[in-house]
């Protein structure tokens, strides 16, 4: 009898079913300056092989990304790891999915107190981020409606994380009910969810949460509205209660060692910038901490040359005291990028 082990049996799968090959290629050059000027970035690269087929698929995705210093060209150390490796059986009414795969939770665009597996990056919200190892199953119950189950398993069982998303329409607003729970370290989250539309798009997510050390609630809230033309404007507001209302109470050893991506109370996300012409998009970013009013701007302009190919320059510029909070977690007063990307 022919015994195959998983990843044989992973790899036999693409093969014998209809394979997708997508992907990109990046360079991310840097100019920071502060009293002095420094350079640095990296290579990057994302490849994704991906079946298509109704009833069953697999996903597999590699990224690659190669440090590199522009002062005295040399490169950092390769850095290749497996962003996705899952498998999916059942249709799209109901499907279970093994692996490691990237989680969608909560419907926030760049503060998301639900989505507690995916910490986003503030200065870019929309980039790709890391799989989680986990099994994640979905029920459709009508066109409007939806449980999802998720567990995210640990070597030791009791530190495993497990929830579900009872999601549906509600007077033409998407709602969503949510509960996670891991008994050790213990914690639970209960969370609600709501998007519609208007003459303006809104979301909401809230959260609350226990665990051994403290309660706390955290809101997200945000509209978006596109002016006359085509001028697209966004504003989300965060309260995150685990947070510092008082700078001096900072932990910076928190982001440190990425237990958190922020560290105070209140933050607003605002972006503004024009998508008349689908070639070249200017915008403009702001992420301010309304706790001790530093706050970063990132004018930013993207370029297409061609359909598969762009060139995206921007800056970062750090603003406020220098004992505000983004003043504090770099040593720069701000950055100068200009980035090629190349799909595939």
């Amino acid at each position: 009898m022919l015994k195959l082990d998983p990843l044989s049996f992973f790899i036999m799968l693409m093969v014998v079913a209809k394979l997708d090959i997508s992907g990109y290629i990046e360079t991310r050059p840097y100019l920071a300056w502060s009293d002095s000027v420094h350079t640095s970035g990296s290579n990057n690269g994302w490849v994704e092989f991906k079946t298509d087929d109704f009833d069953y698929g697999a996903q597999l995705a590699f990224a690659l990304s190669v440090p590199y210093d522009t002062v005295y060209f040399s490169y950092g150390k390769n850095n290749v790891e497996i962003s996705r490796l899952a498998l999916w059986l059942g249709s799209e009414n109901l499907r279970i999915t093994v692996g490691k795969q990237r989680l969608y939770w909560g419907v926030a665009r760049v503060f998301k107190p639900l989505d507690i597996f995916n910490p986003t990056n503030f200065y870019e919200p929309g980039y790709e981020r890391e799989g989680s190892n986990a099994i994640l199953g979905y029920v459709s119950l009508g066109s409007l409606t939806s449980i999802r189950g998720i567990v995210i398993p640990r070597f030791d069982v009791k530190q495993s994380i497990g929830g579900f998303r009872f999601g549906s329409n509600l007077y033409r607003n998407d709602i969503g009910l949510n509960i996670m729970h891991q008994p050790r370290p213990q914690k639970t989250i209960l969370g609600a969810e709501v998007t519609g539309e208007l003459e303006f798009g809104y979301w909401s997510e809230f959260s609350y949460t226990w665990d051994d050390t403290a309660n706390y609630s955290k809101v997200s809230v945000g509209v978006d509205y596109t002016f006359p033309l085509n001028v697209y404007s966004m504003l989300e507001y965060y309260f995150d209660g685990s947070g510092e209302s008082n700078p001096e109470n900072y932990d910076f050893l928190q982001i440190q060692r990425k237990n958190r991506v922020t560290l105070a109370q209140q933050y607003l996300y605002i972006s503004i910038g024009s998508v008349y012409n689908p070639f070249l998009r200017p915008t403009i970013n702001a992420i301010i901490n309304v706790n001790d009013k530093g706050f970063v701007l990132i004018p930013q302009v993207s370029y297409s040359i061609f359909e598969n190919a762009e060139i995206v320059s921007g800056l970062n510029i750090f603003l406020g005291s220098r004992t505000c909070e983004f003043k504090r977690i770099t040593p720069f007063d701000g950055q100068i990028y200009m980035w090629g990307k190349v799909y595939f």
